[in-house]
């Protein structure tokens, strides 16, 4: 079975290597907004399984719509990193995630069918584009008014 999945143990482990570049203090401080963006993306998911705007093709959890490799692999590991980067920067936020939306969106997703990961359905790659800079306002904001206004009032 590991055989068969082994490009989705690549993509949900590989990027977490990067953790050890990223500081204990600033994964404290965005580990509550990966949380929410991959609780974003699963109820996503959930919709992408009623709609069929995707198909994985060997997922390592058969018969459940999340597709834990990207959303706590790949997608979870790039967020915190953008978040790290560009946080208070909120243009340099915006322009960040439209590049890499983008390139989610289009090459990446072209290349992820290619090698057989996913399959856009009913979803075209401009509404895939669409719902991930959804994703990240959604995501910004989720952090400025939420995880820093409430620790500031704890302190």
């Amino acid at each position: 079975m590991i055989m068969k999945n082994w490009k989705m143990y690549v993509l949900l482990f590989g990027p977490m290597l990067t953790f050890f570049l990223f500081g204990a203090k600033s994964f404290r401080r965005f580990l509550p907004t990966g949380m929410f963006s991959s609780l974003l993306i699963t109820l996503i998911s959930e919709f992408s399984k009623t709609y069929k705007w995707w198909k994985v093709k060997n997922p390592i959890v058969p018969g459940i719509a999340t597709d834990i490799t990207f959303v706590f692999g790949l997608f979870f590991t790039l967020n915190l990193w953008i978040f790290k980067l560009t946080y208070e920067k909120l243009w340099l936020y915006i322009i960040t995630n439209i590049f890499a939306d983008y390139l989610f969106a289009y090459p990446l997703s072209a290349l992820a069918q290619k090698f057989k990961i996913y399959k856009l359905v009913n979803l075209k790659k401009s509404q895939l584009f669409g719902l991930s800079l959804i994703v990240a306002a959604l995501n910004y904001v989720f952090h400025r008014f939420i995880v820093e206004k409430g620790k500031k009032q704890i302190n």
